[in-house]
């Protein structure tokens, strides 16, 4: 039985690639911040907030948690756990980043994603060596356009925020790091990570569910005010119903992925020796349009008065109120609405051969189920969505109703 070190497992996919590997049968190290002083319960609540208290007790005795901080000398831990950890940890998977796209005046961007990969990437290399699995994304590519192959990373790309850079310069670094070190890297650079193909389940509301919800709260105020006719009514003055225009590229794509695929694959791939030294784009071979999925969007929340148009007929005309606000909530966010790279994943269609691994594709199916679920968890709001989870649990269990499931869409950009 190895045991494995894994960082960032209060995040989306660190928390669900935690429970794959708990349920292989592995031995769990888990390091986390804002763990210490808290009680048994709430710690495995923030780690395993899908978990009943018997799954729980099930596999207690495979899981050591630790509160520590990967920005800083020995990964915030003790001298004494440190040194325990290294001689008897076999592999690392790290997943914990700090993804703010916005200007990082804290400098938490550089702290968490750039030194704090090259310490952990150190402590494999400490007292004996082990397997290092780095997640990286796949937009260290930048601007770039056209075909990236998994083996490229320093091409002279621009970058699109400071998210992207950090991860880009961290990838880089370590890389460097391991070659001189000796240590077995492998990079898995997962693109925009979505909700459970199947269960819907999510617990990262950021990127195109900003749009979902702009488009759900605008849908709520209009049937709110609605009248007997097509428009609102507002004192004396008739308004008709707001529209809203988004500037980008509606022929672009971008590239989502279900969370079961991204867990399943670098599950998979991580368990090969093979694949030491690699990078996998963990990515969909055919990703959806933009215009695909405004026209989901559109049939999801019964808001048809959304377009997508170019930069020059956005602009040549002053943006309404809700455009105005839009943007603004939305601004990080614009530069991928024109225009992505296509991800090369030959590394990661050969190793994954024979599995009956696949990306789900994305459909109108996919979104409706998203915003549904996203609702109906109140958009992250604490503690809705393991009761949702546990009264849709409920439901099934009587026979009473089909669950259907619900999926939800989450950046890993």
């Amino acid at each position: 039985m190895k045991t494995l070190l894994i960082t960032g497992a209060t995040g989306f996919l660190g928390g669900c690639l935690t429970s794959k590997y708990l349920e292989e049968g592995y031995r769990l190290r888990i390091i986390a911040r804002n763990l210490r002083g808290l009680p048994l319960k709430e710690k495995m609540d923030k780690i395993f907030p899908d978990k009943t208290t018997e799954e729980r007790n099930a596999f207690s005795d495979r899981i050591e948690l630790l509160e520590g901080d990967i920005s800083t000398e020995n990964l915030g831990l003790s001298e004494a756990d440190y040194l325990r950890l290294a001689g008897t940890v076999d592999m690392v998977v790290h997943c914990a980043a700090a993804t703010k796209f916005e200007n990082d005046a804290n400098d938490i961007l550089t702290q968490t994603n750039i030194y704090g990969s090259l310490h952990v990437a150190g402590f494999c290399a400490r007292k004996k060596v082990k397997r290092f699995h780095y997640v990286s994304t796949a937009y260290v590519a930048g601007n770039r356009r056209g075909i990236v192959f998994e083996h490229e990373l320093e091409k002279g790309q621009k970058f699109n925020n400071n998210y992207e850079q950090s991860k880009y310069e961290a990838e880089r670094r370590i890389s460097s790091l391991a070659k001189q070190q000796g240590i077995p890297l492998t990079v898995y650079r997962p693109s925009i990570i979505a909700g459970d193909s199947i269960t819907g389940y999510t617990k990262n509301y950021d990127n195109i569910y900003a749009f979902c919800r702009e488009l759900v709260c605008l849908n709520d105020y209009e049937t709110r005010r609605k009248s007997g006719n097509d428009s609102l009514i507002q004192g004396r003055h008739e308004v008709r119903p707001v529209s809203l225009r988004i500037p980008g590229d509606k022929h672009s794509t971008i590239n989502l992925i279900p969370i079961d695929y991204a867990t399943n694959a670098i599950f998979h791939i991580s368990k090969q020796e093979e694949a030491a030294g690699k990078i996998f784009h963990i990515v969909n071979p055919t990703p959806p349009t933009i215009e695909e999925i405004a026209e989901w969007l559109k049939v999801a929340t019964g808001i048809y008065r959304v377009r997508v148009v170019p930069q020059h007929e956005f602009s040549a005309s002053a943006p309404n109120a809700l455009e105005k606000s839009f943007f603004r909530r939305n601004k990080a966010f614009q530069p991928y609405m024109f225009g992505e790279a296509c991800f090369d994943s030959a590394n990661t269609r050969a190793f994954l051969a024979g599995a009956n691994i696949d990306c789900p594709l994305i459909t109108q199916e996919f979104i409706s189920r998203s915003i549904q679920y996203a609702i109906q968890t109140k958009w992250g709001k604490k503690g809705a969505d393991r009761e949702y989870r546990e009264r849709e649990y409920e439901v099934e269990g009587t026979g009473d109703h089909q669950k259907t499931g619900n999926n939800s869409l989450v950046s890993n950009i």
